[in-house]
């Protein structure tokens, strides 16, 4: 049978229950503003009833208890958040560090390489026309000394930002260890607590936000457990497993995208990583074609111009600086040969050194449009406009996917928001019922108080 007190313990029960849901709903409020953290509830269950006999066997209540506080989370809304963000760091990086290309090429300008390609040959085709005058002559040799400037400089500015470019691929390397060992410690304090019965709602949270935060680095997906850890795989590689946190591959192959440990070899499909590498990619495509064009101005205009005989009666003379035998420079040191800077009469326009004799300056200048077999057979400037076409077409092309991953992660934040974010009118309203509630309670209690007061005063008399 109910004793005397089951209605001041079912009472003084309901209070601590509602005043532990108040503190919720300021905990929730509190962090209205906090990134990453998850509206919790309370959920209360009944306990069991009190059985006894009066005329038949009967049953009350003992009143409330609190079950358990759930924080609010969608696990398919935070899957395609991170999936979403791992594509928008792909295609933000990659934008970014095309634009640097583009941004290093300048074109179309008075000043980029395809304006000193055709003052190139315009010098050429006016000495062809005059080739005894001496500021033609002089004309060559400046327009020459243009445009292995601005080929070497572009060459320069793009060995510059390839080196920026692995340090950044390094300090993301960094970046995802970090959070790999943030999670393992996480992983670490959310079993010890899920193990005494505790609810680590807010490490969970702090747990799913480094994961975010990782997925914008690095395509991540993770595995739960059943004692509250949970593992982690980057691009297939496992990065954290329980409380251990693996160093993350740092041996990187920018052409193919992947990273490997020595043994297995991963394949990049998102994140900054991944952009970033691809962007690496590309600045090393991009200095591989100026090489190429160096290399094949070098041995076109040089093979014919050593044939000729210059103004000096000189022959065998190299317009290009080049090397006798073995593999060409390429772009790094492309310039005028020693000869050609010392003196424009060292510049050869024709076969025979007549001063009527303009017959290599002609067919220099009829390279403009011919095919070169060296650069894809298509001409010096159209091989150059492609590979700057080329920068231009992939930014856009980056820029275009960017923006749709900006529109999808903003849906997806919108539903993960109206799920797990914390909205003030409805704390507010929340805790005006709990405030009822308690004051109920209260009020409850003072009644049974009363009547147990009564009681023990009958027994007195």
């Amino acid at each position: 049978m109910s004793g005397p007190f089951l209605g001041i313990n079912m009472a003084s029960g309901a209070l601590r229950n509602f005043q532990r849901a108040i503190d919720t709903a300021g905990h929730n409020i509190a962090n209205v503003n906090t990134r990453g953290y998850s509206r919790q509830t309370v959920e209360y269950g009944t306990l069991p009833a009190l059985n006894f006999y009066s005329k038949g066997w009967k049953s009350v209540g003992q009143g409330s208890v609190i079950t358990s506080v759930n924080r609010i989370r969608d696990q398919y809304l935070d899957l395609s958040l991170n999936n979403s963000q791992s594509q928008h760091g792909k295609y933000s990086s990659l934008a970014t560090g095309l634009k640097r290309i583009d941004a290093i090429y300048g074109e179309p300008s008075d000043s980029g390489v395809s304006a000193a390609l055709d003052k190139f040959f315009n010098a050429w085709s006016g000495l062809g026309s005059n080739p005894s005058d001496a500021a033609a002559r002089a004309q060559v040799r400046m327009s020459g000394q243009v445009l292995t400037d601005r080929v070497r400089n572009r060459f320069q500015d793009l060995s510059v930002l390839q080196t920026r470019t692995q340090s950044e691929i390094q300090g993301t390397m960094d970046q995802i260890n970090g959070l790999a060992q943030q999670i393992a410690a996480l992983n670490t304090q959310i079993t010890t607590a899920a193990a005494s019965g505790g609810s680590p709602n807010d490490l969970m949270d702090q747990r799913d936000l480094a994961l975010s935060d990782l997925s914008k680095l690095v395509n991540v997906t993770k595995e739960n457990f059943p004692d509250g850890s949970y593992a982690v795989y980057a691009s297939g590689f496992t990065l954290v497993q329980g409380s251990q946190a693996r160093e993350f591959p740092n041996s990187y192959n920018a052409t193919n995208g992947t990273v490997t440990d020595g043994v297995l070899t991963y394949t990049l499909k998102g994140g900054a990583l991944a952009g970033q590498l691809a962007s690496l990619k590309e600045v090393e495509t991009q200095k591989g074609n100026l090489d190429t064009l160096a290399n094949t101005l070098r041995t076109q205009i040089n093979t014919p111009h050593m044939t000729g005989i210059n103004a000096q009666g000189n022959t065998g003379i190299q317009f290009f600086n080049d090397v006798i035998a073995g593999p060409q420079n390429g772009a790094i040191d492309f310039n005028l040969s020693a000869d050609v800077q010392a003196s424009p009469n060292a510049i050869a326009a024709g076969l025979t050194g007549e001063p009527g004799d303009g017959s290599l300056a002609a067919m220099f200048a009829g390279m403009r449009d011919s095919s070169q077999a060296a650069l894809g057979n298509v001409s010096f400037g159209k091989f150059f406009q492609d590979a700057v076409n080329k920068v231009a077409n992939d930014a856009a092309y980056a820029d275009s996917a960017l923006e749709t991953e900006e529109s999808i992660m903003a849906q997806i934040s919108q539903q993960q928001q109206a799920v797990s974010g914390v909205s003030i009118d409805d704390e507010m309203a929340n805790l005006m019922k709990l405030q009822r509630s308690y004051q109920a309670a209260a009020r409850a209690l003072t009644v049974f108080d009363q009547v147990t007061e009564d009681l023990i005063g009958m027994l007195r008399r």
